[in-house]
């Protein structure tokens, strides 16, 4: 029982402090002076990078279409598409859409690179194809303030129940982030929704050190703004948000976290990499920790396995309540007895052969 007592007393101290900086960030948020300048929507161009989106672009095209106060120019940026779906923006280009094809180079980082030099406004702010974008999203986005790179939140939408196990994943890490930014910065984006200033962007960037890399525009690009010191703001949970579907099956949900995690070690950050270095150790000790007690008593593996859901329960619910997804606590028990055999398979698959949009990774 030693080891089960110091795990918990552990694992109570992680979770408690991953809480505070939760509530102090929310804190910091609340009592921070808004500046008397605003972001306009005329000082937004929106860059989206596309490859063979045919079916995602046409439902994204549909909804900008009934925009009442858009913002400066929807740019979308071709990534040599083979399904007609360039042919299709091509075909509904007018003073708000416009479409620029990728020539010689490819990769999404150089086609969003691509996108930013030919946007004609101070901020950009880019999207994946396949995002879907609430009403009042750019009446919310015109309440920003400036900052050199802004990480608006990312929803994924789930259609069936076990998909709320990839929502689940997402959400804690998300967790994480929200609480390292309260305590000193954020460690993780999405380029699904990212807002950032031109001119840093074009100060920062550095392709070169990373262009054998098909992925990780948003992840370098945030590397790249915290080096510099940049000013980083993570936006507020359902603000400016849009949503964007979960993989459509366990293996692809693999690989897409595989690839996150693959990114990591390239990005050279301490404090990022300390995170998953934590995460593995409770999740492999809480394995090990299990297998014992289930062989020496049952009734202690369920005893354990209770304790732990109950410490995880209470001390999320503050975060998961204000993601308005309480649903998700519901699963969180088999969520982490799954975890740590996820964590498993996920250090495998890092050794196998990756590919992103069929280009190798």
């Amino acid at each position: 029982m030693f080891w089960c007592n110091g795990f918990i007393i552990a694992y109570s101290c992680f979770l408690l402090f991953l809480l505070l900086g939760y509530a102090y960030g929310r804190y910091k948020r609340g009592k921070a002076e808004k500046t008397a300048t605003t972001i306009g929507l005329d000082e937004v161009t929106v860059v989206i990078p596309f490859r063979d989106e045919k079916e995602n672009l046409n439902r994204l095209l549909n909804q900008i279409k009934d925009l009442q106060t858009p913002p400066a120019k929807f740019l979308f940026v071709d990534d040599h598409s083979s399904d007609g779906g360039a042919t299709l923006v091509e075909n509904k280009q007018n003073s708000l859409i416009d479409l620029l094809t990728m020539k010689d180079k490819t990769g999404k980082k150089e086609a969003v690179f691509a996108g930013v030099n030919h946007s004609q406004t101070p901020y950009v702010l880019c999207w994946d194809a396949d995002i879907t974008f609430s009403k009042d999203y750019f009446k919310d986005l015109s309440t920003l303030s400036p900052r050199s790179l802004t990480i608006l939140p990312v929803n994924f939408k789930t259609n069936r129940y076990f998909e709320w196990f990839f929502e689940i994943d997402v959400a804690l890490a998300n967790y994480i982030n929200h609480a390292n930014a309260g305590i000193h910065r954020p460690v993780i984006c999405s380029g699904a929704n990212l807002l950032f200033e031109k001119e840093s962007y074009l100060e920062v960037i550095s392709l070169e050190s990373h262009k054998h890399i098909a992925s990780g525009d948003d992840a370098f690009l945030l590397r790249n703004m915290q080096q510099a010191n940049k000013s980083i703001e993570l936006g507020a949970l359902n603000h400016c948000e849009v949503t964007t579907p979960n993989p459509s099956s366990i293996r692809d949900f693999i690989k897409q976290r595989s690839r996150w995690f693959g990114k990591t070690f390239l990005l050279k950050d301490k404090i990022l990499n300390a995170y998953g270095l934590i995460q593995l150790i409770f999740a492999l000790g809480f394995f090990v920790l299990l297998l014992c007690l289930f062989r020496a008593d049952p009734r202690l593996f369920l005893e354990f396995w209770f304790v732990k859901s109950l410490l995880e329960t209470v001390l999320l619910l503050p975060f998961f309540y204000a993601l308005r997804k309480l649903k998700l606590l519901t699963i969180l028990p088999i969520y982490g007895l799954v975890f740590p055999i996820y964590n498993i398979v996920l250090l495998i698959s890092l050794f196998g052969k990756k590919e992103w949009k069929g280009r190798p990774i």
